[in-house]
């Protein structure tokens, strides 16, 4: 692709942001960390010479002054290797700065512990990851330190610029972690979701690599069924994968077909009934079932994990899986080295020029624990903004086969060249079809524990829906009606 081409393609993609926001502070842990009103890189304050001797200029914290940060890093498909280099080149630059880091797939559950144990100074100072049970009951509770203002602190490698300035169009629409319209953890990549393929297995059997409408995809199926292999994979035991290629994002994309985007959204974002039961989330479920009917899914799907639904398309078994682009990047040590990945997004419409709709997110961003000392918060801050530095989003694109966010990425041909082909075909895809990016984050929050119940009936639900057992109807009846309560709760 051309750089062009990468660049326009780019602009369009999610952004994501981890802004962190500098407050002026010369020395000592005492200060207005998260309240602070100071913007950019820059402190406010005119300190004597003396003082501004002993501060970085950068963004006034003290050089003499040793912090340790506890990190708990969530070691998954995008690795490691990207967040090892950031600490690197951050303590070259602010040598007064250590971490202290616990890498571990499980790093939810080790924090869940430390948050039982209610113990500020065992607690990590930033962590990311998935939290059982969500952040809202931490954010109720007054846990964790809100980033909204970071959006403002200027990048550490482009003079004079924000952060919300560089990112990338539909950034803060996209950044997830988010409760009640306040952003807790400001991410450092971008995702794509949709379908990946084996692009030489479509090649070798003719199969149509980019359908355009609803009727041609679904006779793609049928060519792929034909010839004994599965259409469509996804893991079971995760049963929301799913939703990487379906899912809500369908329903604004099936909202838009039918000319009621701007009712569905608001109800949508902001908890308005009806929910499962709109018409947009009961054509998608209902074109769901009849493809499971079809035999269109895996036989046995409830015991596949996303690693094995994953390993059954790069094995030729299935043709297509519902995932993000880190696929690539999860699944590097069983590719062959000649494997060509192919992208496309389920299309909802006959219409062959209607929009495709793409699952995106902002995100692997980190919390930050508000019970620490004001300037542990500070350097976690300052860190979750190092990271939106070019030569980061490089190693993150390269190594963490995620997705950059700042707007100027692909400015340069050769680091855009680092991109790995899974992200690469997603652009390449979006370069050649009518696409929107939509994260289907919600602008409210329901804490009632009836939300949670309807999300477990759905998930639940979803297996039997794409085995052909159960027709979607009665399954989203019961959630619809959790939905209303948990609703009604958070009104009173």
């Amino acid at each position: 692709m051309k750089a062009s081409k990468m660049k326009s393609v780019s602009a369009i993609l999610l952004g994501s942001a981890l802004v962190m926001s500098m407050t002026a502070c010369g020395s000592g842990d005492k200060g207005n960390s998260g309240d602070d009103k100071t913007k950019g890189a820059t402190n406010s304050s005119s300190p004597s010479a003396s003082a501004q001797a002993n501060v970085y200029p950068e963004n006034g914290l003290p050089k003499d002054q040793k912090v340790t940060l506890k990190f708990g890093f969530f070691e998954g498909g995008m690795g490691r290797e990207y967040i090892d280099y950031a600490m690197d080149t951050f303590k070259k630059k602010f040598p007064n700065v250590s971490f202290e880091v616990v890498y571990s797939p499980k790093i939810g559950d080790i924090i869940n512990a430390k948050i039982s144990a209610n113990d500020d100074g065992d607690m990590f100072d930033l962590f990311n990851g998935t939290i059982p049970g969500g952040i809202s009951s931490l954010v109720t509770s007054g846990k964790l330190e809100p980033q909204d203002d970071l959006w403002d602190h200027k990048l550490f490698d482009n003079s004079g610029k924000t952060i919300k300035e560089m990112a990338l169009a539909g950034t803060v629409e996209a950044a997830v972690g988010r409760v009640s319209g306040k952003l807790y953890a400001l991410p450092v990549s971008g995702s794509g979701s949709g379908l990946f393929f084996n692009k030489g297995l479509f090649e070798k059997n003719g199969w149509n690599q980019n359908p355009k409408t609803w009727s041609e995809f679904v006779k793609l199926l049928a060519d792929i069924k034909a010839k004994g292999i599965i259409p469509i994979t996804y893991p079971g035991k995760y049963p929301n994968y799913i939703e990487h290629a379906f899912g809500p994002v369908k329903m604004f994309e099936m909202a838009e077909i039918k000319g009621n985007l701007t009712s569905f959204t608001d109800n949508y974002r902001n908890f308005k009934l009806p929910q499962h039961l709109a018409p947009e989330s009961v054509e998608v479920w209902k074109r769901i079932y009849e493809l499971g009917q079809k035999g269109y899914f895996p036989e046995g799907v409830a015991a596949l994990t996303h690693t094995q639904s994953q390993m059954q398309m790069i094995q030729g078994q299935a043709a297509m899986v519902s995932t993000g682009v880190y696929v690539e990047n999860e699944m590097k040590s069983a590719l062959p080295a000649d494997f060509e990945w192919g992208y496309m997004s389920v299309p909802m419409s006959d219409n062959p020029d209607s929009t495709r709709w793409i699952r995106s997110t902002a995100s692997n961003g980190h919390y930050i624990w508000a019970g620490k000392p004001e300037l542990n918060k500070k350097w976690a801050k300052e860190f979750n903004v190092w990271l939106w530095n070019l030569d980061v989003q490089e190693v993150i694109a390269e190594k963490g086969g995620q997705l950059p966010v700042r707007k100027d990425f692909s400015d340069d041909k050769t680091r855009s060249a680092k991109l790995q082909k899974a992200p690469k075909a997603m652009f390449e895809f979006m370069n050649n079809n009518k696409t929107k990016m939509e994260s289907a984050n919600r602008d409210q929050t329901l804490t009632d524990p009836s939300f949670s119940q309807a999300t477990k009936v759905i998930a639940e639900g979803t297996v039997e829906i794409t085995s052909g057992k159960k027709e979607p109807g009665p399954i989203l009846e019961e959630a619809e009606k959790l939905m209303q309560k948990a609703i009604e709760a958070q009104k009173k």
